[in-house]
């Protein structure tokens, strides 16, 4: 009943129940549900919980991507990816450096599977990040089902799964997992879900991405607040462009 009223809203409609209910657990220590007034202030900070997640990231207009896939002819069609990479505030404003961001990583690791974790609509970077066989995990149903309608229709080889990044056990082996701005979110939801996570993966290689300023390009956020990633992982490689800085490291005991 209560991952119902707090899922009440479009945006968070097709959000997966299992990271909804790990998101409201915490607040239901501090509020009484059966009070009308506490719940419905629980109510405010969890949807506020979950803006700052994932519906921050949404750029009005958002809709408008099923048309632009509609009228794609090529899986490699820029122009296309290009709008539909706007529409969502990460890949947005990433955009002006996909080019040099996967020259820059194919230059480190040779990849031909990629597993892009939380990716947004990163699968449409494809025509950048080169032909591979493309898996990702998405939290939003809606954005599962758009993703993989793209692969679908161009007979792209992977998928896109449905599901809270915490809930998995296993993940598919591939050469590269992908964990663009998303680590900072799973610690403010659970600390030390980092460490879990990358204790599950299959991937020889990981490059996680952390902002270097607020959304939308904002203001400058200390980069002193990474210090516990990189005391936590073997950095191999630390570079900046735009408004992400990347951290590639090589898993020692993944061959």
């Amino acid at each position: 009943m209560l991952l119902s009223e707090v899922k009440d809203k479009k945006e968070y409609r097709g959000l997966s129940d299992d990271f909804v209910a790990r998101v409201v657990a915490p607040y239901t220590a501090q509020y009484n549900i059966y009070s009308e007034k506490e719940k419905k202030k629980l109510l405010k900070e969890v949807r506020g919980q979950l803006r700052s997640l994932y519906g921050a990231f949404l750029v009005p207009g958002y809709d408008r991507r099923k048309k632009y896939l509609a009228s794609m002819n090529a899986w490699n069609d820029i122009e296309k990816c290009e709008r539909i990479l706007s529409l969502h505030v990460s890949s947005k404003e990433r955009l002006p450096f996909y080019p040099k961001i996967y020259k820059k990583l194919q230059g480190m690791v040779h990849y031909t599977t990629v597993l892009d974790l939380a990716g947004g609509m990163n699968v449409f970077s494809l025509p950048w990040m080169g032909h591979v066989h493309y898996y990702g995990i998405e939290l939003n149903k809606d954005d599962v089902d758009f993703c993989n309608a793209y692969m679908e229709k161009f007979k792209l080889t992977g998928g896109v799964r449905w599901g809270d990044l915490l809930s998995f056990d296993t993940f598919v082996k591939t050469d590269v997992c992908f964990l663009f701005k998303i680590l900072e979110g799973l610690e403010a939801v659970e600390r030390g879900s980092t460490e879990r996570l990358l204790k599950k993966l299959q991937s020889p290689y990981i490059v996680a991405s952390f902002a270097t300023r607020s959304l939308g390009g904002g203001k400058v956020i200390s980069a002193r607040r990474l210090k516990w990633f990189e005391q936590l992982v073997p950095v191999h490689e630390k570079f900046t462009l735009g408004t992400e800085v990347y951290y590639v490291f090589k898993r020692e005991d993944v061959k």
